[in-house]
């Protein structure tokens, strides 16, 4: 489908999307552009890629197709030191979790010298590192594109046909809706996640024995928390305006909930955790069985 391919940044998602490629033979090539020549050993050991470099224009000369897999808060600059040496006519595309400011930003600066195309995964862990990759991380799973209405209609669907073989479903989607929606569905979860196990936190400093008391829903409420704390920081920074109406709206929720039980309104009560549980288990509406 592509002779080669240049991954930046073969952490968990480059990681994994090398690892696909190889396996599925969806590209002649993969090379890796990373900051650390130790990644590059991690990769080749894990399958990811077939050569890499720390230098991004040696990693990406050639490529037909540029994946950048790292965090939100540098995409600006490694689109502008790649933008000089890209090959004419390559396909760039990305895996961040925001995507109106990247789009906006990245199209403007590879111009008509390569076709920008935003993209998103919808898949993820909340481990790191291309030592947790795996090829089968997209199956299954919704992969965002972002394209606008200067972008060429055959970069798209080479794309869509790129993420039908890696088992995930392409869905075409305006930067700015796909912000405001993320918001509520993940960006808000990994916020919440974090709070709660600050809240944790502070208890145990008091009272050793919480460590003891950790329930499943502890757990599960609180698992992404463990993700990357440099990609939510961007990921919060690139999308503060949509992360922060989502913020405002819970914190409005929470007020109410606190009025239902400072008042004892045990109805109110219950018809918002029926309400909840209601939503939570209609059928169709998590696709992977979540």
């Amino acid at each position: 489908m592509f002779d080669t391919v240049c991954i930046v940044g073969v952490g968990l998602i480059g990681g994994s999307f090398g690892i696909a490629l190889k396996e599925r033979k969806l590209a002649k090539k993969v090379v890796g552009a990373v900051r650390r020549e130790a990644t590059i050993n991690a990769a080749f050991q894990c399958k990811a890629i077939d050569n890499g470099s720390t230098n991004l224009l040696r990693a990406a000369r050639g490529a037909d197709l540029v994946l950048l897999a790292s965090p939100v808060g540098q995409m600006r600059e490694l689109s502008e030191e790649l933008a000089s040496g890209v090959k004419a006519e390559a396909i760039v595309t990305d895996a961040g979790s925001t995507k109106d400011g990247v789009v906006k930003e990245c199209t403007a600066i590879f111009g008509q010298k390569a076709h920008f195309v935003g993209g998103h995964p919808m898949a993820g862990s909340e481990l790191t590192g291309v030592e947790n990759a795996r090829g089968n991380l997209f199956e299954n799973s919704i992969w965002i594109l972002t394209p606008t209405a200067e972008t060429p209609d055959e970069a798209t669907e080479k794309l869509q046909e790129l993420i039908g073989a890696l088992g995930a479903t392409p869905l075409i989607m305006d930067a700015a809706t796909h912000d405001n929606l993320l918001a509520v569905t993940s960006h808000l979860p990994h916020i919440t996640a974090a709070a709660l196990v600050h809240l944790f936190s502070d208890a145990h400093k008091e009272h050793e024995v919480a460590q003891r008391l950790i329930a499943g829903g502890w757990r599960d409420g609180t698992r992404v928390a463990a993700g990357s704390p440099e990609m939510w920081r961007d990921i919060c920074l690139a999308n503060a305006p949509e992360v922060g109406k989502s913020l405002d709206k819970l914190i409005e929720d929470l007020h109410s909930l606190r009025a239902m039980i400072e008042t004892k309104d045990g109805e109110k009560l219950q018809e918002w955790f029926q309400s909840a549980s209601e939503v939570r288990r209609k059928q169709g509406y998590f696709p992977r069985g979540q």
